[in-house]
């Protein structure tokens, strides 16, 4: 697997992606049961690195849908690992990037019937509606929904956390599960091109 992308080359402080794999659960489990990973603990993995200077983690973790299905979430973060998962132990949840890679390959072989769905979070001086509340309101999150024509085409999600506005994309459509062992180029390409995009207005 080539080398994760610096999110912070085209402005993207986090992306996430999500699916549904179809009667998965327990043969998911026992692929990393024979990497080493005890299904008792949580289904989580992950693992730093850096780029430009700038500390970034990557993670896996899949969850119990229904009966014998899964949900499974992936994506990455420009953020240290102790901040994106505090109080996790490195060693219990160590994503090893062989085993990553495997197991793209391994999910590429069962049923993903809905396809992917994608989350895309930038820093934002925030929305214009800011500048019009009271002043006794806090505003913390504020959401958009873009049309195209008669359908939804895109979620903007405007969220302050501490002093510091996110926007986060969310496209309505959802893309198929990639046939490279790359698993985070067609989506990165995809991020950075909404960043490009991105119109925001900084409030005074």
């Amino acid at each position: 697997m080539p080398p994760y992308p610096d999110l912070t080359s085209c402005g993207i402080h986090s992306m996430r992606f999500s699916f549904h794999v179809s009667g998965g659960l327990e043969d998911i489990d026992e692929f990393w049961e024979k990497r080493g990973l005890d299904r008792s603990k949580e289904r989580l993995l992950f693992k730093g690195y850096s780029r430009s200077d700038t500390a970034h983690t990557v993670y896996l973790g899949w969850t119990r849908s229904h009966d014998t299905c899964c949900d499974v979430f992936l994506g990455i973060e420009a953020r240290q690992t102790a901040q994106v998962w505090p109080r996790r132990s490195l060693k219990v949840h160590r994503l090893r990037d062989k085993d990553f890679r495997e197991f793209i390959a391994f999910v590429r072989q069962k049923e993903v019937p809905l396809g992917i769905r994608a989350r895309y979070t930038y820093p934002s001086p925030g929305p214009l509606a800011v500048r019009r509340t009271s002043p006794r309101v806090l505003l913390k999150s504020m959401s958009v929904e873009v049309r195209d024509a008669e359908r939804k085409a895109l979620t903007l999600t405007f969220e302050r956390y501490a002093d510091q506005w996110f926007i986060t994309l969310e496209p309505a459509g959802r893309f198929p599960f990639p046939d490279s062992s790359d698993f985070f180029a067609a989506p990165f390409e995809t991020g950075c091109g909404l960043a490009s995009s991105i119109i925001t207005e900084q409030p005074k």
